[in-house]
C-alpha cells in the first residue's frame, strides 16, 4: 500500500516494462512478501558477517577526530552482491511457494504454505551430495511454465488501470 507504488507515473512505468503490480494490504507484508517471509533474515545475517569481518580486518580510514569512517560504497555494494549470490535459487523459488504466489494450481504444492521456516530451510539447503557446481540455472522448470509466468495478460492490464 506504499503510496509511491500507486501513482499514475509508477503504474505507467510498470506497464511499459510488462510488469503487473500486486498491492499488498497494510499489515500483511510479513505474510505474503517472499523476501520478508523467507529471505531477509539470512540475507541480513550474511551482510552482518561481512560487516564484522570488515570491522576486524578491512581497510579503514579515520576522521581527524579519530572516528572510523564507514566502508566505501563499493565495499558495501560488494557485501550486498555477495550476500545475494550466497542465497540458493531454490530457496527463492520456495519462498514464493511459501507465500502461495507461484504454487501449482492442482494443489500438489499446498504443503509449502504450512511449513515453518525451519522445515523450509532444511529442505532448501542441499546436502553436499546434491550440490552441482554446473547447475547455475533452473533447468528443472519446463519452458511452458516459464512462458506462462512471463506472458502479459490483457485482463491484468485492465485490472491494473483501476488502481
Amino acid at each position: 500500500m506504499f503510496r509511491a507504488h500507486l501513482t499514475t507515473s509508477t503504474k505507467k512505468r510498470l506497464a511499459r516494462i510488462n510488469t503487473d503490480a500486486a498491492v499488498i494490504p497494510a499489515g500483511l507484508t510479513s505474510l505474503v512478501q517472499p523476501l520478508d517471509v523467507c529471505q531477509n533474515k539470512s540475507f541480513k545475517d550474511r551482510i552482518r558477517e561481512q560487516w564484522n569481518e570488515w570491522m576486524v580486518s578491512g581497510e579503514k580510514s579515520f576522521t581527524k577526530g579519530g572516528n572510523m569512517r564507514a566502508p566505501q560504497l563499493d565495499v558495501l555494494c560488494n557485501f550486498v552482491i555477495k550476500a545475494w549470490n550466497d542465497i540458493d535459487a531454490e530457496t527463492v523459488i520456495k519462498s514464493f511457494k511459501k507465500c502461495g504466489i507461484s504454487n501449482s494450481l492442482d494443489g500438489i504444492e499446498d504443503d509449502f504454505l504450512w511449513q515453518d521456516e525451519g522445515e523450509a530451510e532444511a529442505e532448501a539447503t542441499p546436502s553436499d551430495s546434491e550440490l552441482d557446481p554446473y547447475d547455475d540455472c533452473l533447468t528443472n522448470i519446463p519452458q511452458d511454465v516459464i512462458d506462462e509466468l512471463m506472458m502479459s495478460d490483457d485482463e491484468h492490464d485492465e485490472d491494473f488501470e483501476g488502481f
